[in-house]
């Protein structure tokens, strides 16, 4: 029926059983999309994203025309503002050895839109680094581990540094400006694709940016730094751990014309 959410795999309703055999799985990635209006921006890059996360995991070729047709048939039959998860798994589990040389399954889930939260943030950080951090894969219990372990301390979520170097959020990237430019955090995490989507617009309209080692101590050196994942283009942070952080009304407002500017793929 037009207008309603629903689970998908390989083209069909998801059933019972088929949900069930994935209630244990962990051993697959996944990327994350808003769609409004039947248009999603920085398609390119999720799809990306699957095929180099298929190869690395599974090694194996994920066809770019199955995602999209599956997806498209998904869509179909959803409102026309929505969150969309694709899932990719191997159709023999895990635990086995079988399992290298199986198909892939596509799992397509549409449920409400999603702007992300309002506010800013004040983060906590951790001594922590995701293992195969550039790809988004599920059952990283970690992330929300830390996340309830900032609330617990007073904190709105977690940021992951290693050898005293800033890497990224729980489900987030992390952007400064040191009143130049963008500023993005050197390091094993994951490359967001609303990182990417803010670093192709701000090459396009000649925004300077550069990678660089964030230390604890320099962060607050920065005149201003945001969260940003899939949700939302920019949440401030406004401190990490007792450290109180500039707030920089025009790099925020950046952060978002830049999103803003960027090209919509219609999926309808």
């Amino acid at each position: 029926m037009k207008g309603k959410y629903s689970t998908f795999i390989n083209g069909n309703v998801a059933k019972i059983e088929e949900l069930e055999n994935l209630a244990f799985a962990g051993h697959a990635h996944f990327t994350a999309m808003q769609m409004r209006e039947y248009g999603v921006k920085g398609f390119e890059f999720h799809i990306a994203r699957l095929r180099q996360a298929s190869q690395k995991i599974f090694s194996m070729e994920l066809k770019e025309t199955d995602v999209v047709e599956q997806l498209q048939a998904a869509v179909k039959e959803a409102p026309k503002d929505g969150s969309i998860l694709i899932t990719v798994f191997s159709s023999d589990g895990e635990f086995t050895q079988k399992s290298k040389d199986a198909d892939l399954n596509i799992m397509i889930k549409t449920s409400a839109a999603h702007d992300g939260p309002t506010g800013s943030m004040r983060l906590k950080s951790f001594e922590y680094q995701r293992p195969l951090a550039d790809t988004k894969h599920v059952g990283e219990i970690a992330k929300t581990h830390f996340m309830r372990e900032a609330n617990k301390a007073g904190f709105d979520d977690a940021l992951f540094v290693h050898d005293n170097r800033v890497l990224e959020g729980s489900i987030w990237n992390l952007v400064g400006w040191d009143g130049e430019g963008l500023v993005w955090p050197k390091g094993a995490k994951l490359h967001g694709t609303m990182m990417q989507i803010i670093e192709a617009m701000a090459h396009q309209i000649g925004i300077k940016q550069r990678s660089a080692d964030i230390s604890l101590g320099e962060i607050a050196q920065l005149e201003g730094v945001a969260l940003l994942n899939s949700w939302t283009p920019c949440v401030p942070v406004t401190a990490l751990d007792r450290i109180k952080l500039k707030s920089n009304h025009d790099f925020y407002t950046l952060l978002r014309r830049l999103h803003d500017k960027a090209p919509v793929t219609s999926l309808a």
